[in-house]
C-alpha cells in the first residue's frame, strides 16, 4: 500500500467533485433531447425560428421561418433559454404555426418524446464519454507512475480538463446551468493548464516556456471568462452578450500564444538536443487544435460553422495521447517519418478530393446545398482519402503477407539471401547463393555470370563466361561495357544483364534468362534485382580485399629478411592474443569445469560411504591429483590470457605478475614505476606484459639470474621501460643467425608493430639489459579484445 502523501486529501476531494460532475453531467443527456432550436424576436413581438441543429429532437419537425407560440403551455418569452440566448431548451411541449403546402397557415401541437435517439446516443453520449473514461484512466496511471513529479501533476489537470469540457459540450447547448459553468470553466483552462504542464516539464532542461507573470495573466484571464459564466447562468437576465465569443477569443488567443512559443523554442534548438522536442510539441499541438480553430472557433466569429464542435474536438485527443506517450515512455515518436507521409499522402488526395466533388456536383447539380455544406463535404473526402493513404502503408506490411502469398515474398528473400552472404569465403560460394535464389524467387530457366575486363588501353576489352549464356550475349557485351554500372540493367536480345560487381577493371555480371511466361520483368522485380546486386557487389569488394591481404600476408611471412609493416606485425599479434583468449576460453569452461565436477563426485563419494583405510587412502591421493591438475589448468589459463589485465592497469598487472613468477623462481624483482598509474590502451598493456613475462622466463630458465631491475617510467607523452638482470647475458651476434632465441626477436617484433624503440645491452656473464621507448599520445586501437572476465571464476 503506498504511503499517503500530503496532497491526497485534496487529490479525494477533486476527484469526488470530478466524479460527481461527470454523473450528473451523464443524467443531464440521458433525462431530455437536445431541442436544438435557435429563434429571434420579431418587431411583432413574435418568436420565429431562424435554425435548427442537425441531430437534434427538432430536426425535421421544425424548419427555419415556423413561428413559436407555445412552450409548455405558456407564452414563449416567459422561457429562460429564449430570453437569455434566443434558443429553445428543456421544453416538453411546444405550439408551432408554419406555413402549409397551400400558403395557408397551419398550428400544430408537439411534444418532446423524452429518450436519445441513435445520433445522439453515439455523438452526445458514447464518445464523449468513451473519451472521459480514456483520459481518466490515462490520469491515473500517470499518477500511480509520477505522483512525486510536478508536471504530472499538471498533465493529469490538463487531461481531466479536457475530458470534461467536451463532456460537458451537450449539457451546456442544453442551457443548463452546470453544464454551461463547468464547459466555461473547463474549456478555458485546457490551455493554460497546457502552458504550465509545459513550463515545469521544460525547467528539467533549464528552458522556460513563458514567465511566471504571463503565466498568472492567463489564469486570471480563465478565472474571469469563469466568473462571467457563472454570474450569466446565476442572473435571470444576460450581463453579457458575448460571454462565449469571449470564451472562444481567449481560447484562440491562448492557443496562438502556445504555438507562438513553441515554433519560437523550435527555431531556438534548431541544432540543439530539444529540436525534436519542441517539433514533436508543436506538431501535436497543430493537428488537435487546428480543425477547431479553422472549421469551427474562427469561422464561428462571423457566423459560419464549416464542422461542427464535435467532430472537431475528436482531433483535441492527439494531445493527451501524445504526451501520454511521452512522459511514460521517455520516448518521441519518429514525428520526421510521420510528418513526410503526411504532407505526401495529403498532396496525393487534393487532386482525388476535387475529383470527386466535381463528379458529385454534376451527378445532382439541382440541389439545394449552400456553399458551406459543399466545403464540409469536401473536408470530409479529404480527410478518408488522407487517412486511408497514411494507414495503407501500415496495413500493406502487415495484412499483405496474409492475402497476398500467391506473390513472390521479395522482402523474406532480400533477408535470406543476407543471412546466406554472411558465410560466403570465396566467388564460387556467393554465385552458387546468387543463382539459388534468383531461380527461386523469378519465373526464369537459367542464368550465367559472366565477367568484363578492361585491358590497359580502353579498346582491350574480354569477357569470359562459364558457358551457360549465349555467345551473342558476350559480343553485346563488348559492345555496353561503358556504360555499366553496379544495380543496372541492360535488356539482351534475349534476356537482361545485371552488373552485380566492380572493382578494379573487372566487372561481373549476371546474365538473367527471358521468364517462362513471356512477360517483362515489373518495378517490383527489378527492384528486387537492384537490391540483390548492390548486397553483392559489396561481397565482390570484400573478397577481392581479402584476397589482396592474405596476397600481401604470405609475402610478408616468406619474405624474412625484409621488414614487415607495422600493421601487419599488429595484425598477427592480435590474431596470436585472441587464440590465446580462445584457448584460454575452451580450457576454462570445459576441461577446468569438468575436473572440478569429478573433484566434488570423488569428495562426496568418499564422505557418504564408509570404505577401508587403504581405498581411502587411494582416493585421498586421486583427489589430491585432481586439485593439482585444476591448478594448472587455472594457472594455465591465466598465463594465456591474464585475468582482469586491462582492469588493473599495466603497474598492478606486473606486480601480480612478479608475485607469480617469485614463488616458482629463485631470483628477486625490484619494480620501480613513476609515476604510480600510467594510462595505456588496452594493446600496449598487453604488450609491455607479455614483454616483461618473456624477460621473467628467460632470466630463470636461461639467463639463471638472482637479481632483476624493472623500471616504467612516463612522461612527455611516452613510455620508458627499463630491465635489467644478473645473469649469464650472451653475445648479442647470435640474434642474427637464431629468430626465436630466448624470445628476443618476438621481443623486437611485438615492439615495432607499435611504433617503439628498443635496444639490448648485454655480453657473456655480463647480464642482460633492455631499454625500451613506446609511443602513448596516440592510443593504438586494432578492435582490442574481448572480456576476459570467464577467467576468474
Amino acid at each position: 500500500m503506498p504511503k499517503l502523501s500530503s496532497h491526497h486529501p485534496k487529490i479525494i476531494a477533486g476527484l469526488s467533485l470530478f466524479i460527481l460532475l461527470a454523473m450528473y453531467l451523464a443524467y443531464v443527456i440521458l433525462s431530455r433531447p437536445v431541442i436544438g432550436i435557435d429563434v429571434k424576436l420579431t418587431p411583432q413581438g413574435r418568436v420565429t425560428v431562424t435554425s435548427v441543429a442537425a441531430g437534434s429532437w427538432s430536426e425535421q419537425k421544425i424548419h427555419p421561418g415556423d413561428t413559436v407560440l407555445q412552450a409548455n403551455g405558456e407564452d414563449p418569452l416567459l422561457l429562460e433559454t429564449i430570453r437569455k440566448y434566443n434558443s429553445i431548451e428543456n421544453v416538453d411541449s411546444l405550439v408551432i404555426e408554419h406555413t402549409g403546402p397551400e400558403g395557408n397557415s397551419v398550428t400544430t401541437s408537439m411534444e418532446v418524446e423524452p429518450g436519445l435517439s441513435a445520433h445522439e446516443l453515439i455523438f452526445r453520449l458514447l464518445i464523449p464519454g468513451i473519451s472521459l473514461l480514456l483520459l481518466f484512466g490515462f490520469s491515473v496511471y500517470v499518477y500511480r507512475k509520477k505522483r512525486n513529479d510536478r508536471a504530472a501533476l499538471q498533465l493529469i489537470l490538463f487531461f481531466l480538463s479536457i475530458g470534461l469540457s467536451y463532456f460537458s459540450s451537450t449539457p451546456s447547448g442544453m442551457a443548463d446551468k452546470v453544464g454551461r459553468v463547468c464547459l466555461g470553466t473547463s474549456f478555458a483552462v485546457v490551455p493554460v493548464f497546457f502552458v504550465h504542464f509545459m513550463q515545469v516539464y521544460l525547467m528539467r532542461f533549464k528552458e522556460p516556456f513563458l514567465s511566471r507573470a504571463v503565466l498568472k495573466v492567463m489564469y486570471a484571464c480563465a478565472a474571469l471568462v469563469s466568473v462571467l459564466m457563472f454570474l450569466d447562468v446565476a442572473l435571470t437576465r444576460r450581463i453579457h452578450p458575448l460571454e462565449t465569443q469571449t470564451l472562444l477569443i481567449f481560447f484562440v488567443a491562448a492557443n496562438f500564444l502556445i504555438v507562438y512559443k513553441l515554433i519560437s523554442g523550435f527555431r531556438k534548438h534548431r541544432t540543439g538536443e530539444l529540436h525534436t522536442l519542441f517539433k514533436f510539441a508543436l506538431t501535436a499541438h497543430t493537428v488537435a487544435f487546428s480543425p477547431f480553430l479553422l472549421f469551427n472557433a474562427l469561422p464561428g466569429l462571423f457566423g459560419v460553422t464549416f464542422i461542427s464542435a464535435e467532430m472537431t474536438a475528436i482531433f483535441v485527443y492527439a494531445i493527451p495521447v501524445v504526451y501520454f506517450y511521452l512522459f511514460v515512455t521517455h520516448r518521441l515518436f519518429d514525428i520526421d517519418f510521420l510528418l513526410n507521409r503526411l504532407f505526401y499522402y495529403t498532396a496525393l488526395s487534393l487532386v482525388p478530393a476535387l475529383l470527386i466533388l466535381g463528379v458529385m456536383g454534376l451527378l445532382i447539380h439541382q440541389n439545394p446545398y449552400g456553399w458551406i455544406v459543399w466545403v464540409q463535404i469536401f473536408l470530409a473526402i479529404y480527410l478518408m482519402i488522407t487517412l486511408f493513404l497514411f494507414f495503407k502503408e501500415l496495413m500493406d506490411y502487415r495484412l499483405r503477407p496474409y492475402f497476398m502469398k500467391d506473390l513472390q515474398d521479395f522482402q523474406g528473400s532480400i533477408d535470406r539471401f543476407a543471412k546466406r552472404i554472411s558465410k560466403v569465403m570465396k566467388r564460387l560460394d556467393l554465385e552458387q547463393i546468387l543463382e539459388r535464389e534468383t531461380l527461386l524467387v523469378l519465373p526464369v530457366r537459367n542464368v550465367s555470370f559472366l565477367e568484363i575486363t578492361r585491358g590497359d588501353e580502353q579498346s582491350q576489352v574480354s569477357v569470359t563466361s562459364d558457358g551457360r549464356a549465349d555467345p551473342q550475349i558476350e559480343r553485346d557485351l563488348e559492345q555496353a561495357v561503358n556504360g555499366l554500372a553496379v544495380g543496372e540493367m541492360t535488356r539482351m536480345y534475349r534476356g537482361i544483364c545485371l552488373v552485380i560487381g566492380n572493382y578494379g577493371p573487372a566487372r561481373h555480371i549476371l546474365w538473367i534468362d527471358d521468364k517462362t511466361n513471356y512477360t517483362s520483368f515489373n518495378y517490383a522485380e527489378k527492384n528486387w534485382l537492384k537490391t540483390i546486386a548492390h548486397y553483392s557487389s559489396i561481397i565482390y569488394e570484400n573478397l577481392y580485399l581479402v584476397a589482396g591481404l592474405i596476397e600481401n600476408l604470405e609475402g610478408e611471412i616468406k619474405n624474412r629478411n625484409a621488414l614487415a609493416p607495422p600493421w601487419v606485425l599488429r595484425l598477427i599479434f592480435t590474431l596470436s592474443e585472441n587464440e590465446r583468449r580462445r584457448l584460454a576460453s575452451d580450457l576454462h569452461d570445459a576441461a577446468l569445469q569438468d575436473q572440478l565436477i569429478w573433484y566434488r563426485k570423488l569428495e562426496s563419494l568418499m564422505l557418504d560411504y564408509p570404505m577401508e583405510p587403504g581405498l581411502l587412502v587411494q582416493l585421498d591421493q586421486i583427489k589430491e591429483g585432481l586439485l593439482d591438475v585444476i591448478h594448472q589448468i587455472r594457472q594455465t589459463c591465466n598465463e594465456l590470457r591474464p585475468p582482469l589485465l586491462m582492469e588493473m592497469g599495466i603497474v598492478e598487472a606486473l606486480k601480480q605478475l612478479i608475485q607469480q613468477e617469485q614463488i616458482r623462481s629463485d631470483y628477486t624483482v625490484e619494480l620501480q614505476t613513476e609515476p604510480d598509474t600510467i594510462e595505456m590502451d588496452d594493446v600496449q598493456i598487453l604488450a609491455v606484459y607479455r614483454i616483461v613475462q618473456e624477460l621473467l622466463r628467460n632470466a630463470d630458465k636461461h639467463a639463471k639470474a638472482s637479481h632483476i631491475i624493472l623500471s616504467l617510467e612516463s612522461h612527455s607523452g611516452r613510455l620508458y621501460f627499463y630491465y635489467k638482470d644478473n645473469g649469464r647475458g650472451l653475445d648479442l651476434k647470435e640474434l642474427k643467425d637464431s629468430f626465436g632465441h630466448m624470445g628476443i626477436s618476438g621481443i623486437q617484433e611485438r615492439v615495432r608493430s607499435l611504433d617503439g624503440e628498443i635496444k639490448f645491452v648485454s655480453a657473456p656473464d655480463q647480464g642482460f639489459e633492455v631499454r625500451l621507448v613506446l609511443p602513448l599520445a596516440a592510443g593504438i586501437e586494432e578492435g582490442g579484445y574481448d572480456d576476459d572476465s570467464y577467467i576468474t571464476g
